[in-house]
């Protein structure tokens, strides 16, 4: 569109009404396009948030099954201590 009202402008002897209009255009189009791009980018990061804690919770939920389904055939107390200390441990890196 800035490119149309410059060429326009040269062009044309009695458009520069079209000119600055196609111009202005240009302008707001950019600046819309521009402001779709950060919404876009701070949506991606919410995303990437969203999903790194659905993924600390299903590793949370998948522990916690598989002890109770080896509960009967370990040492549980110590298995359940350590299995916290290392949710507790990778929580904290994030």
């Amino acid at each position: 569109m800035i490119a149309a009202g410059l060429i326009t402008s040269y062009v044309v002897e009695g458009a520069k009404d079209i000119a600055y209009i196609a111009g202005a255009s240009g302008v707001v189009i950019e600046i819309v396009s521009g402001l779709m791009f950060y919404l876009y980018s701070k949506t991606i990061m919410q995303l990437k948030e969203y999903h790194d804690s659905l993924l600390s919770v299903q590793n949370m939920l998948l522990s916690f099954k598989l002890f109770e389904d080896h509960k009967e055939s370990i040492d549980s107390t110590e298995i359940m201590k350590q299995m916290i200390e290392h949710l507790l441990v990778s929580k904290s890196k994030l």
